[in-house]
Parts: structure tokens; sequence; C-alpha cells
């Protein structure tokens, strides 16, 4: 009676026989001495005060879910995983810790200034060693503060194992659970991301696709029966890249503050340190950060704030340009040098212009090259499936070509972009 009234009574943290949390995509959530310890660490607790999806929440209100309860849902699914196989305890406990801390390198707003981050350092958010295996005390005040490497030491755990099943490169048949093709990471971010924008696409039967999982020579396979369940991850992700990860507001507001930051960087004596020094902060740090900066990084972060975004004088579908100069966009400096000839030609601050190349959504469908057994022999998930070959095909058709500046700039930038993109 007492614990049905402690889960009644108590919607967050919830302390019984076991430690509870709810969750309003998996329900409630349970954790163990190990896991406590990791979610009060310094790093984890960060990830409250980084947003899931960028800037999305201009778009969708909702919109304002963290990596720390992403990092949780990751958690969840990755027990439902182990339930079905039996491994090895240290084992167990590894692939645990690694799908709860996947996400502790990411810097503010997620993805949003995570190429600026490799540019300047070389790091992404999965090259996570820094966490794993080094600890400064003099950060620490009064030595209070808990690190994710204290833990690891503590529980005796192999960071490297650790740090493979993050990053995908782990041996054995689980390497691929948490950063592959099918993974628990995409499960859970799917159904997440959906529920808060309320975009119904992202609806995965996750439970169906983790039932259809095997072993087959040591691999981590789909079988016939998570066939189904696996076309329709590809599908709600084909359909979730337009309407939200790829939605243009979204883009303009996170190229205008990815703009900004860089301003910062680029100004700054080192760079590169400047570059690994953002990799710790949250949203709010780097807001007040940009707004104390003064001149562009502030104009550009005030603009967001208030919403006063960059409009589109251009955006048109890629596969409408010519093929030469489809070819010439894959090319980085050549879209700077594009940006440049369309500033000047319509005589705006090329600060103030922003030509963007948005990628083929088949490049994140990886998914597609799933290993799937049919008769007892192993094919990819792209030749099995008519849907999926579909997909392959229809995603180059969701390309956008986007040229993005204040209202006042629209009419002379759309002529100049016309004139040098469109002929």
């Amino acid at each position: 009676m007492f614990i049905l009234l402690s889960l009644i009574i108590c919607p967050s943290y919830i302390y019984t026989m076991h430690k509870l949390i709810r969750d309003p995509i998996h329900g409630y959530i349970e954790i163990d001495e190990l896991i406590t310890a990791l979610l009060d660490t310094v790093e984890m607790q960060r990830l409250h005060r980084i947003k899931q999806l960028g800037f999305s929440y201009l778009v969708y209100p909702g919109a304002n879910h963290t990596r720390f309860e992403h990092s949780l849902g990751t958690y969840h699914l990755m027990n439902l995983i182990l339930d079905r196989f039996a491994i090895a305890r240290e084992r167990e406990q590894e692939l645990r810790v690694a799908s709860l801390i996947h996400d502790v390198g990411h810097g503010p707003y997620s993805h949003v200034i995570e190429p600026l981050i490799k540019k300047f350092t070389g790091k992404s958010h999965e090259d996570i060693e820094d966490i794993l295996f080094s600890h400064d005390e003099d950060k620490d005040e009064g030595g209070e503060s808990t690190h994710i490497a204290d833990v690891i030491a503590k529980y005796h755990l192999d960071g490297h194992k650790i740090l493979g099943f993050i990053k995908g490169d782990a041996k054995g048949a689980f390497s691929k659970i948490l950063n592959g093709e099918i993974d628990i990471d995409k499960m859970d971010y799917l159904v997440r991301d959906s529920f808060y924008t309320g975009v119904a696409y992202g609806v995965v039967d996750n439970m169906r696709l983790i039932q259809g999982l095997d072993f087959f020579n040591d691999h981590l396979v789909i079988t016939e029966k998570g066939l189904l369940p696996a076309e329709y991850l590809l599908f709600s992700r084909f359909l979730m890249y337009p309407s939200v990860y790829s939605h243009h507001t979204t883009r303009i507001a996170q190229l205008m503050f990815a703009r900004a930051v860089e301003s910062l960087i680029e100004s700054s004596p080192s760079p590169r340190d400047y570059a690994l020094a953002l990799r710790v902060m949250d949203d709010y740090e780097i807001d007040t950060m940009l707004r104390n900066a003064g001149g562009y990084p502030e104009a550009m972060i005030t603009l967001i704030n208030e919403r006063r975004l960059f409009k589109r004088a251009l955006y048109i579908q890629l596969n409408r340009l010519e093929k030469n100069r489809m070819e010439e966009l894959r090319e980085e400096a050549r879209v700077k040098e594009l940006e440049m000839e369309i500033s000047k030609r319509a005589g705006v601050d090329e600060k103030y212009l922003i030509l963007d190349v948005q990628r083929d959504i088949g490049e994140f469908l990886k998914e597609s090259e799933a290993q799937v057994v049919i008769h007892n022999e192993i094919r990819s998930l792209s030749d099995v499936s008519e849907l999926v070959k579909m997909l392959n095909k229809a995603s180059h058709d969701f390309r956008r070509l986007g040229v993005y500046t204040p209202m006042r700039y629209r009419a002379a930038v759309k002529r100049a972009a016309e004139a040098i993109l469109c002929h």
C-alpha cells in the first residue's frame, strides 16, 4: 500500500524499495545505486540545461525537452534490450553506463554548434576521453562535486569499453546497439521529439522492434519479426527531417546562432581553447556570454531571443539547379565564395547573409544498411525492403538551398541570389 501511494503522490524521483523516475514517454524508469551516482554527477546534471532540439522551440513551443531526459530514455531502452539477452554482469554494467552518459559531450543547444567545435578542436560530442579518464580536483569547490570519472573508478568499470560502445566501435555483438544502424539512441529520440513537438510522425513501436532483434553469427540483427517496425523507424525519421529537424525557421535560428559563436571564437586569443571551453557550457551560459559580448554576437542573440529572425530570400529544391552548380555546392569553400558574391552583388554586409545548403537526408539514413536475417541469410535492410528503397530515392527531393537575410534586404538579396545561383 505504501509503495502504491508513493507512486501516486511523488511525480518525479520516487523512493520505494527501488528508486524510480517518472518519464512521460516510457513510464517509470528504475535506477540503482550506480545509475543514481552517475545522475548526480556534474556532467549529467549539466544536461538538464541543454535543449534536445536546439531552437526548435521557436517553431514548436513544447520542444523544450533536454538531453537529460533523452539520456534516461536511452538507458531505459538499453535495459529492455539487456533483458532479452543474457550477457556477463561486467559488460552489462558498461552498456548501461554508456547508454546513460552517451550525450555528456554535447555542447550548448546540442548539435547546433557541434560543427564549430569540431572545426576548431577536432572533437565531436562522442569524444569524451577527458570526461571518462581525467579529473581535476581544483575545479571542485570544497571537493564536494562528483564527476563521471570518479564514479567509473569507484565501481571499477572499464572506461575504454564504455567509450567504445558510445562511439560504436566496440568489439562484439553489442558494438552497434547504442551507435549504429538501428540503435536505441534513435529509438528514444524519435518518440520523444515527436511527443514534445506534437508532430505525429515519430511514433515508433520500440517494444516490437526490440523483440525483433536477435543474434546471428555473433552479430545483432533484425529478424523477420522486426522488419516492419524497422521500416517504420526509417519512415518516421524520414518524415521528421523536413517537419522538425530541417524546418527552415529552426535552421535559420541555428545558423544565426552559429555565426555569432564563430565570431566570438575567431576573435579570441586562442580559438581552440575557447572552443574547448564551450563544450562544458550550457544553453544559459552561452546566451549570457553572447549578450555580454557586444557587437555582432550580441546583435544576433538579441534577434533570436526576440524572434526577429532572418527571412528566406531564396528557398528552392537543390535538384532544380544545374548539375554543375549542385556539384559546386558540395564544397564548403565554394559555398562561402558564392555567399560573398551574393552579398557583394546585393550590397549587403556578408555577416547578414547566410547561404544554406542542406545535406541529403540519405546521408542520415544509414539505418537502411542494417543487417536483416531472411531464411538464414544476412542481407541489408535496403535490399529486402521496397519501402526503404523508395525512401532512399525520395530523400534527394527533400534537399533545399536557402539564402537568408534580414527582411529589409530580402528583395535585393533575392535578385542577387537568383542571378548567381539559378542561371
